[in-house]
Formats: C-alpha cells, sequence, structure tokens
C-alpha cells in the first residue's frame, strides 16, 4: 500500500512538473515573440529616421549647393595633339544672367582652367586629357554670380587608364604550378573596348626579372566568354592556353599583354606577376597597385 502511494505522489509530481514546463514554454515563446515585435518596431523606427536624415540632407545640398547634374562623355582620342577629348556639361540649380563658370581640371597634380559657355543654368566645354599622364584625374567647377564665386566638386576618376579604348576588363586563370624550376600558368585576360576601337596585334610577353623571355601569339579564348560584344578575352596559342618559364628561387615573372588601338595609342598591361620564393618550393602572386595597371605610349 505504502509502495502504491509513493507512485501516485511521484506520478503527481510529474504531472505538476509537466504543466508547469509547459506553461514556461508558453511564456518564453510569448515574451519572444513580444521581443521580436519589439525589435521590429524599433527596426521600422530607425528606417522612417534615416530616410528623415536622407531627406534633410538633400534638402539642405539643394539650399547651399549649386550644382544640379553634369555629364562627362568621352568621343575618343586625338593622335595629333595625345590627348583624350571629351564633353564636359554642367547644371546649376541657380543662376542670374551674369554667371560664369570655370571648369577646374587636377591631373598629375597639376591644375588647369577653363571657361564654360552656356545659358538657362547649362554650361559646357570641350576637355583635352594627356593620355600618358594615367592616374587620378578630377573635376571642379568654380562658378561666379553676383560678384561671389564658390567652387563645386563635379566627379573624379581614380585612374585615367579607365577612359582610354582599351581596358582591363578582368582575368581568369588556373592555380599556377611551380617545380622542376619551371612555372607552369594559364591564363586569359579580358580587353574592353571603346569608342569604336578594335584590338589591333595583340600579343603576350613573359618577363623574368624584367628581362623578355618570350613572346606568344594569342588566341581568343574558348573557357572564358563574355556576353558583353564590347568585351574579349585573349589566352596564349598554346596548348590549353599554359606558360611555361624555367625559374629559380626568387625570380620574378611578369605577363603582359601588348597591344594598340585603332587611334595608334599602345598599351602594355600587366596581366600578373608572380614571385618564387626563396626555398624554392612555391610562387607567390604579387598584386599590382591599381586595377588599371597598364603603361601606354603613341607610336612614332
Amino acid at each position: 500500500m505504502k509502495k502504491n502511494w509513493f507512485q501516485i505522489l511521484s506520478l503527481a509530481l510529474n504531472v505538476v512538473l509537466l504543466i508547469a514546463l509547459l506553461m514556461t514554454r508558453t511564456e518564453l515563446a510569448d515574451t519572444q515573440n513580444n521581443l521580436k515585435n519589439q525589435l521590429d518596431s524599433v527596426a521600422c523606427w530607425l528606417m522612417d529616421v534615416q530616410d528623415q536624415i536622407t531627406d534633410l540632407s538633400v534638402r539642405q545640398r539643394e539650399q547651399t549647393e549649386d550644382l544640379s547634374d553634369f555629364s562627362f562623355e568621352p568621343t575618343g582620342l586625338d593622335p595629333e595633339s595625345h590627348t583624350l577629348q571629351a564633353d564636359m556639361s554642367i547644371t546649376l540649380r541657380r543662376w542670374t544672367a551674369d554667371t560664369e563658370v570655370t571648369l577646374l581640371v587636377t591631373q598629375s597634380g597639376r591644375i588647369t582652367e577653363q571657361p564654360m559657355s552656356g545659358s538657362g543654368g547649362v554650361f559646357t566645354t570641350p576637355v583635352s586629357l594627356p593620355v600618358e599622364d594615367t592616374g587620378e584625374v578630377s573635376f571642379a567647377a568654380n562658378i561666379t554670380a553676383g560678384g561671389q564665386t564658390s567652387r563645386e566638386e563635379v566627379t573624379s576618376y581614380s585612374d585615367l587608364a579607365m577612359l582610354l579604348p582599351l581596358t582591363n576588363d578582368g582575368s581568369g586563370y588556373g592555380d599556377p604550378t611551380y617545380r622542376g624550376g619551371s612555372l607552369q600558368l594559364q591564363y586569359d585576360l579580358g580587353v574592353r573596348k571603346q569608342y569604336g576601337t578594335e584590338v589591333i596585334a595583340p600579343v603576350f610577353q613573359v618577363l623574368k626579372n624584367g628581362e623578355t623571355v618570350q613572346t606568344l601569339p594569342v588566341k581568343i579564348s574558348e573557357s572564358t566568354v563574355s556576353s558583353d560584344p564590347d568585351v574579349v578575352y585573349y589566352t596564349p596559342a598554346s596548348e590549353n592556353g599554359g606558360i611555361a618559364v624555367s625559374c629559380q628561387p626568387k625570380d620574378t615573372i611578369e605577363l603582359h599583354l601588348l597591344c594598340r588601338d585603332s587611334f595608334g595609342l599602345s598599351y602594355d598591361f600587366t596581366a600578373c606577376t608572380y614571385e618564387i620564393d626563396q626555398d624554392g618550393t612555391m610562387a607567390e602572386e604579387v598584386w599590382p597597385v591599381t586595377d588599371h595597371n597598364v603603361r601606354v605610349s603613341w607610336e612614332k
């Protein structure tokens, strides 16, 4: 009888504990839902505040900045002056009959000024940029009205190379291998064509410690393709697009693509650079300083 009593008591306690557990789980679920709803409310409030700050920033710019819009359209190269030709247009929010605008062009640390002409708040001017001065180029405008002059930043480009008729559009390659004193590499380099130009006489060039050791013909890559008709990928015209270079520890190997465009500008794209480690066990890639790693020169 006593044993049955303990069994009944144990069962009752288990039932009580189960009920308590179920109630606790329900309360936790309710608390979790409440917290989730509160977090959703806070997120919505933060989004509203962000939208208000954005609107306030836009209104503040409209009140303090004269520049409303701009257009910078390169048109091609001028072989005679060795420059990139472009049309610059800016639109002002406010202007008067006596408003004058001067375009400031900063390239390779040098600033040039040229007046812009226009009416109705739209001012334009042609722009000529020396293409051999690759690097950052920026544009600003001095706006003079009623005897007061203000400066407005217009736009900038991290490297003039991105505006040239031919640009590096990326690459596709397999992992390099180094064994038995030979560096083996497969590489495709994409070239983007602009302003109606074509890629003329492309070849790959292999340099070892700065000296040319191989010049390889190219072919259109079959493994790396682009849906953009203005981008073409080149690979060495060898079996599987492979390159093999004999080298020793501490050697530096560079792969370049040489070509020229329809305007007569010659390009030297550095596709990739590898260094053999001092133990002669592996090749380490050396990353370029800029994404537009190219040197240009005019045909003589």
